[in-house]
């Protein structure tokens, strides 16, 4: 069995359980709150992800340079590398939480919060997922994916207990948050331990910080992207439509993004293992494009779902979130053609060429732009999100495509 395929499937189910405590979770809440308390939870989630993925340079810098140390044996680097990421990631990130405060009644105000609580919760809840970015980055890098799954499990385990018991007390948006703190909590201790057992043994070495500060740089771009791809049509939803219609497509947005329970695996896989191949100077296209496929057919089956039986999977919800099946399908669809250009995303930096930012990030501010224009209806939203998500992924493609024939004709003509 190929190296891929064997941790696709031991990630696919540990990601895979992970989704469905995540989702059962969120059902529960939407069930719980309603449609305009579910809209608060749902909008202050989607902020914490976007961050999370903006942040997500943290995570894939940690996991691309321990799987170039681990390759070499060279784990007293990454027990240095984990520890100064930490180090300045608890510093920034507590000065950073500070800052935002000043941000905290104007974005309340945007986004129609009645309070400024979630946002707080929220704040806290992003400070705690990116100093988990450290020791899952670690995870990555050295593929210990099995350690990796028991990390991201017990978090979601955690969360839907702890949440199940404050929403049967009270019936509000930051209650249910504050479930996610816990989770947070818990799983950072556990990784302090899951860390020591991986470079036990082995006395901190020095590193080149300049390689690592030019690689992270772009990183922060790439991400900042992706998290605004991933959660944009969510934002602008809960700024122009009301309360309710809000927490309708909300309910839609968060099942849609069960395909995720599909990406992530491979997302997870893709840049230690295809940084491993560079570094042994082995081919990076096979590997890349089987994982690609595996994603591909795993999703056909949620979208055939999406397709046939849209009213039937939003009544998870409840009765009164009927109303938004029409729109799974397409939300669906946007986040495909997003997670895709993602995929690509990390096959370029695995070979450490972040040249298709250019074709990338003015992909983002054609959506945010359309977006502005065109938001007469929430059906509207999602045809925009497609166009807009799929146009980039055709352009990526492109870019990659002409790049890989002009290399080509270089390498030929030097020889």
């Amino acid at each position: 069995m190929r190296a891929e395929t064997r941790h696709s499937i031991v990630l696919l189910f540990g990601t895979g359980l992970t989704a469905t405590l995540a989702m059962v979770y969120s059902i529960y809440a939407g069930r719980r709150l309603g449609p305009e308390e579910y809209a608060v939870f749902t909008t202050a989630v989607s902020l914490v992800m976007m961050g999370h993925i903006a942040l997500g340079p943290i995570n894939g810098t940690v996991a691309r340079f321990t799987a170039q140390y681990a390759t070499r044996n060279e784990f007293g680097k990454v027990r240095t590398l984990a520890r100064e990421v930490a180090r300045r990631v608890a510093l920034y990130g507590l000065l950073g939480l500070l800052a935002a405060l000043v941000l905290i009644k104007p974005l309340g105000s945007l986004l129609r919060f009645d309070s400024v609580w979630p946002l707080v919760v929220a704040g806290l809840m992003l400070y705690l997922l990116t100093l988990l970015c450290v020791p899952r980055g670690v995870l990555r890098g050295v593929q210990q994916f099995g350690q990796y799954n028991l990390n991201i499990v017990l978090e979601a385990a955690v969360r839907l207990a702890s949440g199940v018991a404050l929403l049967q007390v009270v019936n509000y948006a930051v209650p249910g948050l504050s479930a996610y703190l816990a989770g947070l909590v818990v799983i950072l201790l556990v990784s302090v331990y899951q860390l020591r057992a991986i470079w036990r043994g082995h006395e901190p070495a020095p590193l080149d910080a300049a390689a690592i500060r030019r690689f992270t740089a772009p990183m922060f771009l790439m991400m900042f992207t992706s998290a605004g791809f991933q959660n944009i049509d969510m934002l602008y939803v809960k700024h122009y439509f009301t309360p309710a219609d809000a927490g309708l497509y909300g309910a839609a947005f968060t099942l849609a993004r069960a395909i995720s329970v599909l990406v992530t695996p491979f997302q997870t896989l893709m840049l230690p293992l295809l940084t491993t191949l560079f570094v042994r100077e082995q081919q990076l296209g096979g590997p890349f494009l089987r994982i690609c496929c595996y994603f591909l057919l795993l999703a056909a089956g949620p979208m055939l779902l999406f397709w046939f039986w849209p009213d039937q999977v939003m009544r998870l919800y409840g009765a009164q979130y009927g109303a938004a099946s029409p729109l799974l399908l397409g939300i669906a669809a946007a986040r495909i053609a997003g997670f895709l250009c993602a995929m690509l995303t990390l096959l370029n930096v695995a070979r450490n060429d972040f040249r298709f930012l250019w074709v990338y990030m003015p992909g983002l501010g054609a959506q945010a732009l359309a977006l502005t224009i065109w938001h007469d209806s929430m059906g509207t939203v999602v045809l925009v999100s497609i166009l807009s998500q799929a146009a980039t992924l055709l352009a990526m493609v492109l870019f990659l495509a002409h790049d890989l024939r002009r290399r080509g004709r270089y390498s030929r003509s030097a020889t």
